[in-house]
């Protein structure tokens, strides 16, 4: 029997009178289909299908390896079969039951032997408060505008990406660059390219060097150490979710980045690329290689685009070695060619994109600070040390 929620007070419950909590359904890669509605696996939403299991407003939990994180989904969605999620919330409020689920540490009750796994009913049986109704709207409200805020700045910095994208492409793969009209084009190693560009091999113009073998930590214990996840989904870097390592002087002075240094994924991710835009206390990983652009010759923006472009990256899809994880060297990697065109010319493109960029991190750094402020205010409203009870919030869904 669902205890009921107390009116204008905190109740003491367990989880399963606050949700009930159903495992999600398997689906195959071979019967995957494209389509509109997400999978959520343990890690979160990664793929789609034309088919869907379950109406939202849905809160799904990692069950299976990645265990214990959250998410909800606003539209229509499959939970995958390494997961949890909510069938039925007893009237409470879904948003509220999101950020509430969160401040759980439902990862630290792994019941598997040799893969992390988390047990439904044992999760129902856990002890919990939960405020009622109209204080969990508020509190979910108060929560929701952080995260519409973050994700607003996040579809910005998407913008912003693809407008330095699509002008790398206009200038330098289709050559309407300013000035085009006046430079032909003529036959090169690489095709028509302008008579006053030059063809070269990366090696020519960049030197390279691997990156430090180390462990990462999250205790400051010496500089940021960035990896090759910090820089894979992403053509930035949040240096607030980059970890740190310990390290020696010598080694921190022959590893330290620099702004305008260029780093791209060696093994496991190959080709993905990042560039160092800020002034910041950090070494790089061994699965990384520093490209360092010759100055005067090429720019750091005019290569780190051009590492991103689609011809470096098929280059790169088709050197990369291995049949079980996919690497390269540095000679492979700089072994590429390239139209090379005249400082000038570069100049201007980075006069274009620095603006773009800048207003992109400004972006990421906004974000991060709106994601530790919500991080703090989440314990604090989801426990009640925080009233919200005189606070005057009207949740959407209340709005007259």
């Amino acid at each position: 029997m669902n205890r009921p929620i107390s009116s204008g007070r905190w109740s003491e419950v367990t989880v399963g009178d606050v949700v009930t909590l159903q495992r999600g359904f398997d689906i195959t890669k071979a019967e995957q289909s494209q389509g509109p509605y997400p999978i959520i696996s343990s890690s979160g939403p990664r793929s789609s299908h034309s088919a869907f299991k379950v109406e939202p407003p849905g809160v799904v939990i990692g069950r299976k390896g990645s265990l214990g994180g959250v998410y909800f989904s606003e539209t229509r969605f499959w939970p995958h079969d390494t997961t949890l999620w909510v069938k039925d919330f007893h009237g409470n409020d879904p948003k509220f039951v999101y950020y509430w689920l969160q401040t759980l540490g439902l990862e630290h009750y792994d019941v598997g032997a040799a893969n992390p796994t988390l047990n439904r009913n044992h999760i129902h049986l856990l002890a919990a408060t939960i405020p009622d109704i109209q204080a969990q709207r508020k509190i979910g409200a108060i929560l929701s505008a952080y995260d519409d805020l973050i994700e607003n700045n996040h579809r910005r910095i998407t913008i912003l990406e693809e407008m330095a994208q699509r002008i790398y492409r206009e200038w330098f793969v289709d050559y309407r660059y300013p000035g085009h009209e006046d430079v032909p084009l003529a036959d090169s190693k690489l095709g028509r390219t302008p008579n006053s560009w030059h063809v070269v091999s990366l090696s020519e113009v960049t030197r390279t060097q691997y990156g430090h073998t180390e462990s990462a930590t999250d205790r400051p214990v010496g500089p940021r150490f960035l990896r090759g996840m910090d820089i894979n989904k992403a053509s930035y870097v949040d240096w607030t979710t980059v970890p740190y390592c310990p390290i020696d002087a010598n080694e921190h002075a022959k590893y330290r980045l620099a702004r305008g240094d260029v780093v791209i994924i060696r093994m496991a991710d190959p080709g993905k690329v990042g560039i160092i835009e800020a002034d910041v206390d950090a070494v790089f990983a061994s699965y990384l290689i520093r490209i360092k652009p010759q100055e005067g010759v090429i720019s750091p923006y005019f290569l780190f685009y051009f590492l991103g472009s689609d011809r470096y990256q098929a280059f790169v899809l088709g050197a990369s070695t291995g049949t079980t994880r996919k690497s390269l060297s540095a000679p492979l990697i700089t072994s590429a060619e390239l139209a090379l065109p005249p400082p000038a010319t570069q100049a201007a493109f980075v006069a274009v994109v620095t603006p773009l960029r800048e207003q992109l991190n400004t972006l990421v750094g906004a974000n991060a600070t709106l994601r530790t402020m919500r991080d703090l205010l989440l314990p604090r409203l989801t426990s009640g040390e925080i009233d919200v009870a005189d606070l005057d919030i009207t949740p959407p869904d209340l709005a007259a």
